[in-house]
């Protein structure tokens, strides 16, 4: 690579970069929980089936997963502004046809467009952070982007229940997602340089992509680190896809105090991931993941006890739920920057396969720990598990490996 670049990179990552690179990211809380709570409303209004209102969400998350496979190599080979602006545009667009949707097909539709948007703009968001900061600093900066993207699991339900509340309807959300949306474009123009110089780009079209991915995938700590967060993901959204039924259901807690619970989860999540930024240089990235995955096994075990031994018992359920969701905020940055790390010569190709990675993940998790319903929590429990122990033997396997000393070029570079 020469060192004479038409684009200069950025020398500081500013605090403006970091949140409008936050917001890229912020796209499937706030699509998909302030939407949860209008699905009795969409069935009557679209006379659907709440299968077909259900689907919704799939075709949404179907949408950002291949987002995230198409953003990230295009951003490798035309830059990062231009397609992080077309994502943005591409998500905006798809909240306003769901807004105006006169069926439950339209909707659907709209629904995966507005998801292959935000996986566009979320993958190359990841990506620019790869081009502008390295080493710990990398770390950093995801471990605060994180924390910033926490606060949506806590704001988007309170805001789908204030419209509702309100006598708002299920569009007047859509609009408001649509006016999110017109933030990603604007924050985006205004504060997002274009961090990928010309002559660092891939060239070779589709051979060029599938060399990028086949570069990040043989590269084994990359792997290493990327399953270690994929795993982690999977033991948490155990407890996602079934806290309403342990906590409500089996326990009777009431609705508010749920809610109240479950957005206590994420603030400790952001909590956390402030913490974890201040000690990257104090401790290595590799220590403060062991950290958050010892904290993770000791939550799954509190988990299983409650569950296995004292009957689902409150407490320490829900002191495992805490411990449990707080302890990603160890795991998520620091194994996505030191994954991040080992491939920058593929850095939006890096960001695509760990996005539709954690994806694939939490869409596997979801429903089988959610399979035991308001009867038994041990499908929880059992996903919890594997979770952890793969998670825990993926970081061995990363650190087992030897870094990758240079870039493998790709064709036509």
């Amino acid at each position: 690579m020469t060192s004479s670049s038409t684009v200069a990179r950025p020398t500081r990552v500013s605090t403006v970069l970091i949140v409008t690179l936050a917001l890229q990211c912020a796209v499937p809380p706030f699509a998909t929980d302030t939407y949860t709570p209008a699905f009795p409303q969409v069935t009557h209004d679209l006379q659907a089936s709440a299968g077909l209102v259900g689907l919704t969400l799939t075709l949404f998350f179907l949408g950002f997963g291949a987002g995230q496979l198409v953003g990230g190599p295009l951003s490798d080979q035309y830059g990062r502004r231009r397609p992080l602006l077309v994502g943005a545009v591409i998500c905006a667009l798809g909240a306003i046809g769901c807004a105006l949707a006169p069926s439950i097909g339209f909707l659907v539709a709209m629904r995966f467009v507005q998801g292959l948007g935000g996986g566009i703009a979320a993958t190359i968001a990841r990506a620019v952070v790869i081009d502008v900061a390295r080493g710990d600093q990398l770390a950093r900066v995801m471990s605060i982007m994180m924390a910033l993207g926490g606060l949506a699991p806590a704001i988007a339900p309170v805001t789908g229940g204030l419209v509702l509340t309100f006598g708002g309807t299920w569009r007047v959300i859509f609009w408001i997602l649509s006016g999110f949306g017109a933030v990603m474009i604007v924050t985006a123009a205004l504060f997002v340089p274009e961090t990928l110089p010309r002559e660092d780009r891939q060239r070779g079209g589709l051979t060029a992509v599938v060399h990028g991915f086949r570069s990040v995938l043989s590269a084994p700590r990359f792997v290493g680190f990327m399953l270690t967060a994929a795993f982690s993901a999977f033991s948490m959204l155990a407890y996602i896809a079934n806290a309403s039924y342990a906590l409500q259901e089996i326990n009777g807690m009431p609705p508010l105090p749920f809610s109240l619970f479950f957005a206590s989860t994420a603030l400790a999540q952001v909590a956390l991931s402030v913490v974890n930024a201040k000690l990257i240089g104090r401790f290595r990235p590799e220590r403060l993941i062991a950290i958050g995955l010892g904290l993770a096994t000791a939550a799954t075990a509190l988990v299983a006890a409650s569950v296995l031994l004292w009957n689902t018992a409150l407490l320490p359920l829900s002191a495992g739920f805490l411990v449990l969701m707080a302890s990603q905020a160890f795991i998520f940055g620091n194994a996505g920057a030191l994954a991040a790390a080992e491939v920058t010569d593929h850095a939006g190709s890096a960001s695509g396969v760990q996005g539709i990675t954690q994806s694939l993940a939490m869409a596997v998790a979801a429903p089988l720990a959610s399979a035991g319903g308001a009867a038994t929590a041990v499908p929880m429990v059992i996903v919890m598990v594997i979770g952890v122990v793969a998670a825990l033997a993926a970081l061995g396997y990363a650190r087992t490996r030897h870094p990758r000393m240079r870039p493998t070029p790709a064709p036509g570079r």
